[in-house]
């Protein structure tokens, strides 16, 4: 339980930070860094791939309500830092960020398949496209 509070509350004040302090153009590349920083396993990487160990049906094995509510958490600014960059297509940018999204998750997901302590999972996949869409729908009724 410590750990879910934790990372909310680190997710929440990374992105007043990045809000803030970052200029509106660099926020999305900020929070994609923000992202690879904190999801790719950059010390235990193995020397060949553990594809045995990934989730390939979403939601069908040690699903964590927690880790779901932080996934989808932490890919929403992705989606709402989309939306305000693109202004003036705002048409289009809930689709954009779906296809952000996915391949960030997917990228992240994958680069786990090398660790033995992460566990790659289409949970997460599915999680983090439903962040990106919600934050994009978000900036984009917010935009109006």
């Amino acid at each position: 339980m410590r750990f879910g509070v934790v990372a909310f509350v680190l997710i929440v004040v990374a992105f007043v930070l990045v809000s803030r302090l970052v200029p509106p153009r660099a926020r999305l590349p900020v929070w994609i860094l923000i992202v690879l920083a904190g999801v790719v396993p950059w010390s235990s990487w193995m020397g060949h791939a553990h594809w045995d160990g990934v989730e390939w049906v979403p939601f069908t094995r040690n699903v964590r309500l927690r880790d779901v509510v932080l996934n989808v958490l932490f890919y929403a600014p992705i989606g709402y830092f989309l939306a305000a960059r693109r202004a003036s297509t705002r048409r289009n940018v809930v689709v954009t960020a779906a296809v952000v999204g996915f391949a960030l998750s997917v990228a992240t997901e994958l680069s786990q398949v090398f660790s033995h302590g992460r566990f790659p999972a289409m949970t997460d996949v599915v999680s983090n496209l439903t962040g990106a869409v919600i934050g994009a729908w978000v900036g984009r009724v917010r935009a109006r």
